[in-house]
């Protein structure tokens, strides 16, 4: 790097220091993620790898159609902890949560609150394009923008323009989508940060949002000492790598673009960065892309483009109809600009009624812009700046791209240039060069603006953005419009002899210099030497003209009034044009011989009339040796030649053989005139048909491109309803797996029923009530004969799908069965739209246990059946009415739910004259050890004396191999032993 960079490095250099992301940083970032075919499974992955805190607010952009009810909240809430929300207008965005944008609409980002537009019922919309570019205008600096999976083109504009202002862009890897045409558009259209699959995608993000890619303190790289050998490292790789000397661009804006691949990759020193730019080609090649961002587009600032349009139709006015209109794009980037200048200029052409041909030359120093220039092939999304009729007049649209057609692309020449190294174009009637000088220091400005000052033809015009401005070369042009920087040369540079002149001066004080520098003193006289050296010219030097290789007059000798005349119109030193026409064109031929073979030439004699004289003269063309002029330059001689060296002067008249001969030929001429006019009126009427064919098939091909479009877009709208609409039955098909898993695992006869009693689906239950098979669902349960005792059953099922609370009923059914049948409607509240389920639990062993409850209350004993552990299960009548009665008697709380042997064992008196024993037989009774056990035992009152009997038999349990428990029947035996009791008590 030149030492003079670090010493032009002042104030104004660093006065855009590196930004820093710290604590003090309120807003959140924005992480816009746009998806459209495929793109449902893509989110799922993304969001499933994001985990709290991720200090960023996530707007998800998709196509969706305008009347489409959208089921995404529901499926991303399933993958994710985050809230997910649709987005609301006039919302602002908050960390930690999911904004859907709803169907319907356009969404942009304003002062950083959500905007929506209505979407455009024709045509096709870019709202990942829309939502993108407003990011670009906004917080572009806190912005990542993703492209998941998707067809068509939509976010690559946006995104191009989102990285140029500062934001992310990263992509997912085309290999993991299901429709890879959206990440590989938006990878074509810029360099992007990341190429990786959603999850990754995710950690990519969270590294950048969190701040854990630490970024540059501010000033570091211009304040550190050891950062500035580190930066001039990294321009001379860069210039080693890409043959491009970085150090003539402004400072603050490669610092940025360097600290965001910094970023990227982690790297927090600036000298660890220049080494691994210098061993890796590959990074090397990234950095060299960051740092060339292309930022254009169609008609940037229509104001300038009208502007320009009006001052070219006064141009074409004047300008020779034979002589083509010549533009010059410098930085032209990917193109748009070139050809929006070729469109201008032919709308000037079409508004004049002038047609000379257009030659638009755009230059790049970068071949990969001008690879995509020359391809003439776009996203759609570009058609945005255009108007319908532009587009219909000079471009195809083919799928989702937006291609230049042939007759324009034809009239723009693309080409390497490199404005600060390569030799400008010259005889340029318009240079454009907008928004390119911007990023040049001051000294490489000024550079630039004079080689393309050299390039205009005199009276070009010069077309500059609105960042730039002539500097020392303002005297030089005339201000058309200062607002719009529109200007028209007015002092031409003649020779390159300007361009070296490094204080500023125009063209018309270069000249007076020597090419050493020195200046000439105009006011000294000539000497006598001079004056004899122009005196010998003039008498025996024939006339002579040096001229440069654009056909420039430089400097004449002898009398050249002779064949020199200046035409009328704009000073012109055209020597083609100062010469006659016959004697211009021989001039032309000879020079560009002369330039060719690099040697003298001489054209044949040729007869001129000048000034009422006849003269003979040959034209010797001599070229200059080059290794001492600036440019390659040709000494143009007219020899005058005596009559007999040439043509004879005298003419003989013809003889009538001669006359017959030539009225033959002239005959013949005038028909094949009369033959050619004729066949040159068919092949345009032809032409004209063929031209108004075509015409009406561009017309209907556009309106089937425009169809298929349409087509195209609905295409992918549907994809998206699809994939909520696979995932939304999934969930479906997992609930109705798991209600077929419930219904079996019931056991219960089940019966779903439609608003027209047709079957719907049953439960295999249902079968033994019904005869039903699987073949009869779809017929009306009337059909079938019932096994139920249930007349009011088709009734009933009516009712509840009018909309009936559930009805309930107990009904026989065969073999002596009890049924409660349970009927329940559902559904929408239209009748066509509901159904009714019946349910029917056989209650049969409830109506036994009912019976086996009445059968013991009939019995005087009291009865109590006790489970395996001794609690009581059940209770006859008799055995309550006892307990209830004697609550403070031997053994209180022997109700149901209490333990028998509990009771027994805290009973005072006990119940026995061994209850030791007496429990020791329950036990084994309970887990069938004992047959039976019999006890008699006092239970007197306060007023009177009883004896009662207990026996205990074991009941089997089902269970093979398990206790059953046992029935207590306990008998009032006072009766039959008299007060006094018996004569022996004890266990039996």
């Amino acid at each position: 790097m030149p030492a003079a960079i670090w010493g032009a490095m002042d104030t104004t250099d660093i006065a855009e220091p590196v930004r820093t992301d710290g604590p003090a940083s309120r807003s959140p970032w924005v992480v816009a993620i746009g998806a459209s075919a495929g793109g449902l499974e893509a989110l799922q992955r993304f969001f499933g790898a994001v985990a709290l805190p991720t200090q960023a607010a996530f707007v998800v952009v998709q196509h969706l159609a305008p009347d489409h009810r959208s089921m995404m909240a529901e499926l991303l809430a399933r993958h994710t902890t985050l809230p997910v929300q649709e987005a609301a207008a006039g919302e602002s965005l908050r960390a930690d949560r999911i904004y859907l944008m709803p169907p319907g609409v356009l969404m942009t980002i304003e002062h950083e609150h959500l905007v929506f537009e209505p979407r455009p019922q024709h045509g096709v919309s870019l709202p990942i394009d829309g939502f993108f570019r407003s990011l670009a205008a906004g917080v572009a600096e806190r912005t990542i923008g993703v492209v998941l999976s998707g067809s068509g083109s939509d976010g690559s504009a946006g995104a191009a323009q989102l990285r140029a202002a500062g934001g992310f862009v990263m992509a997912q890897l085309p290999e993991t989508a299901k429709f890879d045409s959206m990440p590989r558009s938006a990878m074509a259209a810029t360099l992007v940060d990341a190429v990786l699959p959603p999850e990754a995608l995710a950690l990519k993000v969270l590294t950048l949002t969190r701040g854990e890619a630490e970024r540059i303190a501010p000033g570091e790289l211009v304040a550190l000492p050891a950062t500035r050998p580190a930066l001039q490292r990294l321009f001379d790789s860069l210039n080693q790598h890409a043959g491009i000397d970085f150090s003539a661009y402004k400072l603050p804006t490669m610092m940025r673009r360097i600290e965001r691949r910094m970023s990227v990759l982690g790297c927090v020193s600036v000298s660890d960065y220049a080494d691994m730019v210098a061993a890796s080609a590959e990074e090397c090649e990234l950095l060299r892309r960051e740092l060339l961002i292309p930022v254009t587009g169609f008609f940037r600032d229509p104001d300038a483009f009208a502007a320009l349009s009006a001052t070219l139709q006064s141009v074409l006015r004047e300008h020779p109809a034979q002589q083509p209109l010549r533009i010059w794009c410098a930085g032209c980037a990917t193109g748009e600009e070139a050809y929006s200048l070729a469109i201008t200029a032919m709308e000037a052409c079409h508004a004049v009624q002038r047609w000379p041909g257009i030659k638009v030359f755009a230059t790049d120093v970068d071949q990969r812009f001008l690879t995509i220039g020359g391809a003439g092939s776009y996203p759609a999304g570009a058609a945005n700046a255009l108007a319908p009729e532009r587009v219909a007049q000079f471009f195809v649209r083919q799928e989702d791209r937006l291609v230049v057609k042939p007759e324009l692309r034809q009239m723009v020449l693309f080409a390497r240039h490199n404005l600060l190294e390569d030799a400008p174009f010259t005889k340029m009637d318009l240079v454009v060069c907008r928004n390119t000088l911007i990023y040049f220091q001051a000294d490489a400005q000024e550079r630039v603006m004079r080689r393309l000052q050299y390039a205009l033809s005199p009276g070009g015009l010069m077309f500059l953005g609105g960042g730039e401005s002539l500097g020392a070369l303002q005297p030089d042009f005339q201000v058309l419009d200062s607002s719009l920087k529109l200007y028209r040369l007015v002092r031409p540079v003649l020779t390159v002899l300007a361009l070296r002149d490094g204080l500023g001066r125009s063209a018309t004080v270069s000249r007076t210099r020597g090419i050493d520098g020195r200046l000439m003193h105009r006011s000294q006289p000539p000497s006598v030497v001079d004056q004899g050296l122009a005196a010998l010219v003039g008498e025996y030097v024939p006339v002579s003209l040096l001229v440069s290789a654009q056909r420039q007059l430089l400097h004449a000798w002898g009398a050249t009034e002779r064949y020199l005349a200046m035409p009328q119109g704009q000073a012109n030193l055209d020597v083609i044009r100062l010469l006659p026409p016959r004697l211009g064109a021989v001039v032309g031929h000879a020079m560009q011989r002369a330039l060719r073979e690099r040697r003298a030439y001489q054209a044949p004699p040729l007869w001129l009339e000048q000034h009422g004289q006849r003269l003979h003269v040959r034209v010797v063309a001599r070229p200059l040796p080059e290794d001492h002029t600036p440019e390659p330059c040709v000494l143009i001689t007219f020899e005058n030649l005596p009559s007999s060296d040439g043509e004879v002067v005298a003419e003989r008249p013809l003889n009538s053989q001669e006359l017959d001969r030539l009225g033959a030929l002239e005959r013949e001429l005038a028909e094949s005139r009369l033959t050619l006019q004729s066949s040159i009126e068919e092949l345009e009427a032809a032409n004209e048909e063929l031209q108004a064919t075509n015409e009406e098939l561009m017309s209907s091909n556009e309106e089937l491109q425009s169809t298929n479009e349409e087509l195209q877009s609905v295409n992918e709208e549907l994809y998206t309803v699809n994939a909520e609409y696979t995932a939304k039955l999934e969930l479906v098909s997992a609930l109705h797996a798991d209600l077929d898993g419930m219904s079996q695992a019931t056991g219960i006869a089940t019966l779903f029923v439609d608003h027209a009693l047709g079957l719907v689906r049953f439960t295999p239950e249902a079968t033994l009530l019904f005869r039903l098979r699987t073949e009869d669902v779809g017929r009306s349960i009337a059909d079938f004969r019932c096994q139920l005792d249930y007349p009011a059953l088709v009734d009933d099922l009516r009712q509840v799908l009018a909309g009936a609370p559930p009805i309930e009923r107990e009904v026989d059914g065969p073999s002596g069965s009890r049924y409660l049948a349970r009927l329940i409607g559902y559904g929408d509240s239209l009748q066509r739209s509901r159904r009714a389920v019946l349910s029917l639990i056989d209650v049969s062993r409830l109506h036994d246990a009912e019976r086996l409850q009445q059968l013991i209350d009939s019995l005087p004993e009291h009865v109590a059946v006790l489970d395996a552990q001794g609690t009581v299960t059940q209770v006859n009548r008799a055995w309550a009415d006892f307990a209830s009665d004697n609550g403070g008697g031997a053994m209180p709380g022997t109700g149901r739910g209490s333990n028998y042997l509990a009771v027994g064992g805290r009973a005072r008196p006990p119940p026995a004259p061994d209850a030791a024993d007496l429990l020791r037989g329950l036990q084994q009774v309970l887990i069938g050890q004992r047959a039976q056990l019999r006890v008699v035992y006092p239970c007197h009152s306060p007023t009177e004396r009883r004896w009662f009997a207990m026996f205990a038999m074991p009941l089997r349990s089902t269970v093979a191999g398990g206790a059953g428990g046992a029935v207590i029947t306990h008998l009032d035996i006072t009766d039959w032993v008299g007060p006094d009791g018996p004569q022996e008590t004890g266990l039996g």
